[in-house]
This record gives structure tokens, C-alpha cells and sequence, in this order.
């Protein structure tokens, strides 16, 4: 019963993500899933929701979470005519989408590593 009360406040999250996304849908387009993710991240911090009261649910799709990809697979081999015919598009997006996060990532951990050194 724990888990299903566990889910139930998941799916209650996310069913208001989703509410709050058609709001806001006509200013910016966010989808609800992801408003739900930031709902849950400001609960779990302002300890409105203890982490105890979804540990077992949320550990239980962190193990599972490959069973979550399959959808999207499936729609890549379905979508595959789509996929061979911008196949350099893909691929150039891919390694400059990569570039990209790899040099930010770089910039952001040298100036971390920066100020750590001037604080201690």
C-alpha cells in the first residue's frame, strides 16, 4: 500500500506539471513533465515532501529505467527512412551539440575549481 500511496503522489505531481503546462502553454511551451520534475525538486528542498515518502516508488524507476527507453527506440526504427534521409544534419548536430556541452562543461568546472582554490 506504501508504494501505491508513493505513486499515487508521483502521478498527482506530474497530473499538476501537466495542469500548470496547458496554463502557460499560450507565454512559453514547457512541457509538463518537466514542470512536475521542477515541482517535485522545490518540494523535496523546501521539505514540504520528505524523500521518505517517495524513496521506494523512485528507487523503483531508477532500476527500471531502461524499460522507459523502449518507446523511444521503437519510434527511431519506425521513424528510420526519416532518420537516413537527414543523416547529415543528425550527425552534424550530434558532434556540435557535443562540442558545445563538452567546452561549457569545461568553462564551468575551470572557474569552479578557480574559486574553491581562492576560498581555501
Amino acid at each position: 500500500m506504501k508504494i501505491l500511496n508513493q505513486l499515487a503522489l508521483m502521478l498527482g505531481i506530474w497530473a499538476v506539471g501537466e495542469y500548470i503546462s496547458s496554463f502557460i502553454q499560450s507565454i512559453v511551451v514547457i512541457p509538463g513533465s518537466i514542470i512536475g520534475m521542477i515541482l517535485l525538486f522545490i518540494l523535496l528542498q523546501s521539505k514540504i515532501i520528505r524523500l521518505d515518502a517517495i524513496k521506494e516508488i523512485s528507487d523503483f524507476f531508477l532500476q527500471n529505467m531502461a524499460i522507459f527507453f523502449i518507446p523511444a527506440g521503437v519510434s527511431l526504427i519506425t521513424s528510420l527512412n526519416i532518420i537516413m534521409d537527414n543523416i547529415v544534419v543528425l550527425i552534424v548536430s550530434v558532434i556540435l551539440s557535443t562540442a558545445i556541452v563538452m567546452y561549457i562543461t569545461g568553462v564551468v568546472v575551470q572557474k569552479m575549481i578557480n574559486r574553491k582554490e581562492r576560498v581555501n
